[in-house]
């Protein structure tokens, strides 16, 4: 057992040591695991078990607050929860980067293999990140003479499929081994010892010698995604040990994962304010710790036209906040290949006909008329939801062929099997009041009334969905919003659900819910009151709260279960399988790349075990706390910029931060 007393011996040997850089005083605490629950009569909180702060001098065994997170619950400490059999062994073993090597890589390709090692690199980083004394750059922080003798840790890593697709239908399972290599005994295990590492004593000597075993560990996969996933939950196997300055792990282990939820994803909004390449990739970056899958990047809107569009560059002159705002080729190219090393896909929205305006200007001087109107009109409330107002023009020709070279440009740079149409919010009084829209419709005979108008909506989505196809090379699954064409009773004389998934972000009780699934539509969730992270903060079109009003906070996230949504509506268990998953939202009329990170997390992460997981209704908020609050240090050590839960007091005293139960 490794005491106070040895610890202090080491530390004052080690002083006289030239290769250690720091001296610091250990810690008079040590943590013990309560799996008793005593506490829930007190605060109503089930909690299984958690780590207890006592006096190390007091304590049967001396461990790190880590060691304790680790070993205490049944899941650990890993986020999003594993969906499997989880066997998390209650010994740990340390060791130190350097003694961390990938020793097999055994995949169907060249390319697959290529992709294992570029993540074996973001892993190893992820490893310098739990040092606390990491300054970036891949300089490794830990010592070549760490106080007590560490292991080696082998890993093997395989991988099935040749296969590099990201889509709906990639296979994301995983399962991860650990188990110990074998021992020689003829010396005694230096780790229950005193005994320091020898200064000149390098990492190559120690792992030959017959006092250091180790550990083997085998992900496993049948695509590199889920190898990913794989590595990213070993990642979380893995913690810093801030009293003998190692890392450490588990000395056997197994776990079998795979998620709920095919579809999990994040929306980010950047034509209301711009986001730099460096903050999307960021995001993509936090998105991949929580395994959410879908980056939904709704690049352009009537406020500005950020896409830089080979075929219609005028789009882009005329629409961008300025030439420094735009997203090149190159750009969104190395986005699509970054998010894709990390298990990300980049789902485009080019919403239509509602949400486009400025960059459409340009039609009247080329001689091909008004391809967008009531374009920046006022009073605005009367021709659109929120100011700048524009829609499409739906019966001018000229917007069709542009929309197919527009949809073109897409297709080159973006690899996805489904393309997001947009389709909400259209005003119908903006195409009312506009004077050639007036005149066609008296062409045909008609007055404007509602019906007609979502007719020529209708006709105006299935003109543009060919050209989606054209530009595509195929029919593909095209997303479209709740709206006026999905309202109760009239889905199917709009849309097919052989053609369209629905995206809901409409309450969570809206009967269109169980209408729409009951009908064979598969759907996505974005609620807007549980997954809208841009609610909550003040208006910006006047005084007191925005519209979505109040702010919803990670357990309102967590709690956002589309299945019982579902189910509370009586709907049929036999057609859950239609729900593909959900996405949060973060519109951007009030956030920027200055503040993006610590708004979208770490109820991001609420979000991702919610998708991954899906944890039934037994297993609230409150059984998740404890993991939520050691995960969101984990982001920070990584360095996204999440928000902070509680004070660190309450992540050092695990289940003292309550409401007193009624």
């Amino acid at each position: 057992m490794w005491s106070l007393g040895c610890l202090l011996l080491g530390l004052f040997a080690g002083a006289t040591n030239a290769e250690i850089a720091s001296f610091s005083l250990p810690s008079p605490w040590s943590y013990v695991c309560d799996r008793s629950n005593s506490s829930f009569k007190i605060t109503g909180h089930v909690i299984p078990a958690k780590c207890v702060k006592v006096a190390s001098s007091d304590a049967e065994k001396v461990q790190g607050l880590q060691a304790c997170k680790m070993t205490c619950g049944s899941k650990g400490s890993l986020w999003p929860a594993p969906t499997g059999l989880v066997q998390l062994s209650s010994d740990l073993v340390h060791f130190i980067p350097q003694d961390f090597r990938v020793v097999s890589v055994s995949t169907p390709s060249e390319d697959v293999s290529n992709m294992v090692n570029q993540f074996a690199d973001v892993f190893r980083e992820y490893l310098y990140m739990m040092n606390p004394d990491y300054e970036g750059g891949y300089k490794n922080p830990y010592s070549e003479t760490p106080f007590i003798n560490g292991k080696t840790v082998e890993v093997s890593i395989s991988v099935e499929s040749e296969d590099l697709t990201l889509d709906t239908q990639t296979d994301e399972t995983y399962s991860i081994t650990i188990q110990k290599k074998s021992v020689n005994t003829n010396r005694n295990n230096p780790i229950d010892g005193c005994e320091p590492r020898q200064a000149k004593q390098k990492p190559s000597s120690k792992i030959k010698s017959a006092d250091a075993y180790g550990i083997h560990v085998t992900v496993s996969a049948k695509t590199y995604y889920g190898v990913r996933h794989g590595l990213e939950t070993l990642s979380q196997m893995i913690t810093y040990d801030d009293i003998s300055d190692t890392l450490q792990t588990y000395s056997t282990a197994f776990v079998e994962d795979e998620p709920s939820f095919k579809h999990r994803g994040l929306l980010l909004d950047t034509s209301r304010n711009f986001m730099s390449k460096k903050v999307i990739k960021n995001i993509i970056r936090g998105m991949s710790y929580d395994k959410l899958n879908v980056f939904h990047w709704h690049i352009t809107d009537t406020h500005s036209f950020p896409f830089y569009s080979r075929r219609v560059p005028q789009l882009t002159l005329h629409g961008s906040y300025s030439p420094k705002k735009v997203y090149k080729p190159e750009d969104i190219r190395e986005i699509v290949e970054y998010a894709k090393l990390r298990g990300v896909r980049v789902l485009p929205e080019f919403d239509a006909p509602a949400h486009v305006g400025n960059g459409w200007q340009f039609g009247e001087k080329e001689g091909k008329g008004k391809l967008a109107v009531c374009v920046n009109q006022e009073p605005w409330q009367e021709y659109c939801v929120e100011p700048p107002c524009g829609q499409l023009n739906p019966v001018n020709p000229h917007v069709y062929t542009t929309l197919g070279k527009l949809y073109q440009d897409f297709f080159e740079l973006f690899e996805t099997d489904m393309f997001h149409m947009g389709g909400d919010e259209v005003n119908l009084n903006c195409w009312n009041s506009t004077e050639e829209i007036q005149i066609a419709l008296r062409r045909q005979g008609k007055t404007g009334t509602e019906e007609e108008l979502l007719e020529m909506w209708k006709n105006f989505q299935e003109q543009a969905a060919e050209k989606v196809y054209e530009a595509a090379g195929k029919k593909l699954p095209l997303i479209l919003w709740t709206n006026s064409l999905t309202e109760k009773g009239q889905v199917e004389k709009f849309l097919s659900n052989r053609d369209y998934i629905i995206q809901i972000w409409t309450t969570g009780k809206d009967a269109v819910i169980k209408e729409l699934i009951e009908k064979d539509f598969k759907v996505i969730f974005s609620n807007y009151d549980a997954w809208y992270f841009d609610c909550g903060y003040s208006s910006w079109v006047g005084e007191g709260n925005n519209w979505c009003s109040p702010y919803k906070g990670w357990q309102v996230v967590y709690e956002n279960s589309p299945r019982e949504m579902y189910r509370s509506q009586g709907g049929n268990p036999a057609k859950e399988s239609l729900i593909l998953g959900g996405e949060a939202a973060m519109w951007a009329e009030q956030v920027d790349g200055a503040a993006v990170m610590h708004k979208l997390w770490p109820r991001a992460s609420a979000l991702g075990e919610r998708l991954w997981t899906d944890p039934d209704s037994s297993q609230t908020w409150k059984q998740a706390e404890i993991r939520m609050i050691n995960h969101r240090q984990r982001l920070v050590e990584r360095g996204i910029g999440a928000d902070a839960l509680q004070p660190e007091w309450c992540n050092q005293n695990e289940g003292l931060c309550y409401t007193k139960k009624n």
